[in-house]
């Protein structure tokens, strides 16, 4: 059902060669663009759930996974569907980091901060004894803040007509980055960078369904793909996070 959802530009191996890559062009509008995704599709929330499930199914499924869907990179098609562009950071995620995500994602579920910041603590490096309590406190006011953040709506206009975009502040998502590594260290966790861009990757997704499907709970809703479901898999042999370029 993904593939006819989703998709991502093919690559003309006879027209590359080892320092240029061709690809095919996707036309399409940002993952923003609210007005113009309701002529390519009648269901924004469900075009914003084929998104979502693609991207956390290439972390759980395959060896790397798009490590910057910022809107610019994610496209509405004029059929409809979801294109993935410019992989240009990929990351893929350790064994040893898989079952405290499946812990994380539990917690998050049933909104418990101290669970949350046990699997964080299992996830990273101490050095020393950490105060769970503690810690759980930082993280639910960090999510606390992370809540009462509205995208801002912003209208643009060709001449001829207007339409509403949301105003993704890339700046801004690199605060509650930080803010969250802050945290952390704080507590005597240091986390790994990949769990540093997974949650990346989490915050812009949390934004567009601010803007696509405000009603949606993707911690509950069946449609949601979700890490706890990643089973018991082998993940051995995949290495650390890779950047092609710098596209941040």
């Amino acid at each position: 059902e993904l593939t006819r959802a989703v998709t991502c530009p093919k690559v003309f191996p006879s027209a590359s060669a080892s320092k240029v890559l061709t690809m095919e062009y996707l036309d399409g509008v940002p993952l923003v663009d609210l007005d113009n995704i309701r002529k390519y599709t009648k269901d924004p929330e469900a075009t914003l759930v084929s998104a979502l499930n693609a991207w956390t199914l290439s972390v759980i499924s395959n060896d790397f996974f798009h490590a910057d869907v910022h809107a610019g990179n994610l496209l509405v098609l004029k059929d409809g569907r979801v294109a993935f562009i410019d992989f240009g950071i990929v990351g893929t995620i350790p064994p040893k980091i898989w079952s405290a995500l499946e812990e994380l994602s539990q917690a998050l579920l049933i909104g418990d901060s101290r669970e949350m910041a046990g699997a964080l603590v299992k996830m990273g490096a101490t050095s020393s004894k950490v105060d769970v309590d503690k810690f759980g406190a930082d993280i639910e006011r960090i999510l606390k803040n992370l809540n009462a953040m509205d995208p801002e709506l912003i209208m643009t206009t060709d001449g001829v007509s207007a339409s509403a975009q949301i105003a993704l502040d890339q700046e801004e998502v690199s605060r509650v980055l930080i803010d969250i590594v802050q945290v952390a260290e704080n507590n005597g966790v240091r986390l790994p960078r990949e769990f540093g861009l997974l949650v990346k990757q989490s915050l812009y997704f949390d934004r567009y369904t601010k803007l696509l499907a405000p009603s949606l709970n993707v911690m509950t809703d069946d449609r949601i793909q979700g890490f706890s479901n990643a089973g018991e898999q082998s993940y051995a042999g995949r290495g650390s996070s890779r950047s092609g370029g710098d596209n941040d």
